[in-house]
């Protein structure tokens, strides 16, 4: 069903933001204003040199002249404030620390969010394998396959896994029956690995949302910037009062009733689990706002984060973490094997992007049957071979052979292969 738009918010709707406007936007600000926007925005955008020094130049140490001896930076329009260097070397240090952290989440987050999806795919596509060979080879009709989806989330799988390949292995169960059996698990199993996927990418999405509108706390921006936290509240507020007026002046959208609140709001971050907006993400679905705040954060791309190839350790690391993680990739691993596997790999960001290299996308459907129809065909004891049984005359002939080329080695006196001695 199409969704439609109320006209009065239609009409109050705030026109769209780019990049271009917000940028212009920051640098028409007063420098503390500038430097806190961009802070609040470190997800999005880089503070600039000039940014990192008047923080390094706003840090309240008595000894402000300790530049001269140690080598510093001149600021100021008449160059006379020396900033020691190890004071712009440490704000750099946080700004990048922080941006690294933040960057990092919603780069998690993104990649988690488009594995999932396409995990999610191939787990449809996997399911409707099973479906058509439960119907094609072991003759389920509707009834029977709305059964086994009712009764999947009671289903003792890995016990029922376990018991049915003991039988096989003491060929106590015929193939028919062995298929049967086995493809209704796989089929059960299939589906609550769906529902747990969905359930994971929904909290995905919600924790993506949230991150998207929120920003570090007084906390953190009170560490970055090297000032007490007592004045950051009030240079958040102001600061984020005049980038909206400024940028409305901008698009020539007057504020409408509620928006600058909003716009606070927004700025001061959503609050989350246990209180404090940097822990935990709240059950609650964000909602997203109309303000001009809002639409600047939604306007700008996040930027990228710094990819560092590092090895792995967890889960025995190398060539151990791989296989689980293809296992993972290819729908073989058990539900418990999965969920602990799980709650390391999508915090860890080489191993989400190895998974997305691992993962295919493109199958086509005949090749999804193949692969489960093989995965679930009875397994066959290879039958011991008898050693073969050797013509005498021609045993006769290659002992003769062997004796003749041994002689020049052995010398004549030697006596023949397989002769008797006293």
């Amino acid at each position: 069903m199409a969704t439609t738009t109320s006209p009065s918010l239609a009409q109050h709707a705030p026109p769209a933001v780019t990049r271009e406007q917000i940028e212009a936007t920051i640098r028409s600000l007063q420098p503390f204003e500038r430097v806190m926007i961009r802070l609040l925005m470190l997800q999005y955008l880089d503070p600039t040199h000039d940014d990192v020094t008047f923080m390094a130049q706003e840090r309240s140490e008595p000894n402000m002249k300790a530049g001269h001896k140690f080598g510093g930076f001149a600021v100021g329009t008449d160059r006379k404030i020396i900033l020691p260097r190890e004071w712009i070397t440490a704000i750099e240090h946080k700004v990048q620390q922080y941006a690294s952290q933040v960057r990092d989440h919603r780069k998690r987050l993104d990649l988690q969010i488009s594995f999932m999806t396409d995990y999610l795919q191939g787990l449809e596509r996997e399911t409707q394998a099973i479906e058509t060979l439960l119907i094609t080879a072991c003759g389920f009709d509707g009834a029977s396959l709305e059964e086994l989806r009712l009764q999947a989330r009671q289903a003792l799988i890995t016990y029922a896994l376990r018991k049915l390949a003991a039988r096989a292995e003491k060929q106590e169960v015929e193939e028919d029956a062995y298929l049967k059996e086995r493809l209704s698990l796989e089929y059960q199993a299939q589906h609550r690995r769906r529902d747990r996927f969905k359930k994971r990418l929904e909290q995905m999405l919600q924790e993506r949302r949230v991150v998207m509108l929120s920003s570090l706390s007084d906390e953190h921006l009170a560490t970055i910037w090297g000032i007490a936290q007592g004045p950051i509240l009030s240079r958040r507020v102001k600061a984020i009062q005049r980038y909206v007026n400024a940028l409305a002046l901008t698009l020539n959208a007057p504020l409408q009733e509620g928006q600058f609140a909003a716009a606070v709001n927004a700025g001061l971050g959503s609050r989350m689990a246990g209180g404090n907006k940097n822990e935990g993400v709240g059950t609650k679905t964000l909602e997203i706002k109309e303000d001009l705040w809002s639409k600047t954060l939604q306007s700008l791309p996040p930027a990228p984060a710094p990819s560092e190839s590092k090895p792995c350790e967890h889960d025995g690391g190398g060539k151990v973490l791989a296989g689980l993680l293809r296992s993972l990739a290819t729908y073989l691993m058990s539900e418990e094997d999965e969920s602990k596997l799980w709650t390391r790999t999508n915090q860890c960001l080489p191993c989400l992007l190895r998974l997305r290299t691992i993962y295919v996308v493109d199958e086509t459907t005949e090749s999804v049957i193949e692969r489960v129809r093989a995965r679930t065909m009875m397994p066959r004891k290879d039958e011991p071979q008898a050693p073969p049984v050797e013509d005498p005359e021609v045993a006769a002939a290659k002992l003769a052979d062997l004796e003749e080329r041994l002689r020049p080695f052995i010398g004549t006196n030697v006596l023949p292969v397989g002769a008797k001695t006293w």
